[in-house]
């Protein structure tokens, strides 16, 4: 259980830090609920955003909900390469 939430706490920081080379590049946060979160300010709001995930994940690990958190790891992974095309994109 711990290993599944680790790598959710790593994802978290890896999306964290893609969304915002992607922000710093021009790009645009496509997730409705953390853009608006966003305007907070870019750092702060997507920094609040991924303390929420991070919470709901601890809960998770909490309830032994491993198959949760394991499958939103395999989406938030899908996510940080997904940032990581948009980059190249922008980059080029």
């Amino acid at each position: 259980m711990a290993k599944s939430f680790y790598i959710c706490i790593v994802l978290q920081l890896l999306d964290f830090l893609t969304t915002l080379a992607a922000v710093a590049l021009g790009g645009t946060e496509q997730n409705p609920l953390v853009a608006h979160i966003m305007a907070l300010g870019s750092v702060r709001g997507l920094l609040v955003s991924k303390l929420i995930v991070i919470g709901l994940a601890a809960v998770g690990a909490r309830m032994r909900k491993e198959k949760g958190i394991r499958w939103a790891n395999f989406v938030f992974a899908g996510i940080v390469a997904w940032n990581l095309t948009i980059i190249g994109r922008l980059v080029l």
